[in-house]
């Protein structure tokens, strides 16, 4: 039960953010798709504490996850462990931009707490199923400020709804 637990952190902490735009290689040359890009590689190398509530297949959870200092740490059932490091991600999502197709576009700019953010829509298809979403982008620094996902791994398994808020500024490593 322990392993299984721990695979679903790195698996949800991987994906979580990894999925962010696992588009094959032209994605470079699509202008939307980039500013998204350019936002998921900010994020694991910027402290960040990130909120998120998932409903997969029927559960609801909430988890908490904090990269910093080249680390990812996972807070789920009240309890913190570490989930890897940055790093593994962003392998993870190098591996995945090579095998997905994205599409992307601008919404609208709107305010998100206070910062003003430019709304960016996603569609991908991978192997491992369809993902659509919707990030809130800071305009001022580049950064996630919020993320809704919606996942179809097809197959009967279900579909997942995730929605994230990102804090950025005073993030410590909770171990």
């Amino acid at each position: 039960m322990k392993t299984a637990h721990a695979r679903l952190l790195y698996i949800m902490v991987g994906f979580t953010l990894g999925h962010l735009l696992m588009g094959a290689l032209p994605l470079a040359a699509q202008g939307d798709c980039q500013v998204i890009l350019n936002a998921e590689d900010k994020v694991l190398n910027t402290p960040t504490h990130t909120y998120s509530t998932m409903n997969m297949a029927g559960r609801t959870m909430t988890v908490e996850t904090i990269y910093a200092a080249g680390a990812v740490y996972t807070r789920m059932d009240g309890k913190w462990s570490s989930s890897g490091t940055t790093k593994d991600i962003e392998e993870l999502t190098q591996k995945n931009r090579q095998t997905a197709k994205a599409t992307c576009s601008h919404l609208k700019d709107e305010l998100v707490d206070g910062e003003m953010a430019a709304v960016y829509s996603s569609h991908e298809e991978s192997p491992k199923g369809k993902v659509d979403s919707q990030i809130w982008i800071s305009k001022a620094k580049g950064l996630p400020l919020r993320q809704d996902i919606d996942i179809d791994t097809g197959a009967g398994k279900g579909k997942s709804h995730y929605s994230m808020r990102f804090e950025y500024g005073n993030i410590k490593p909770p171990m």
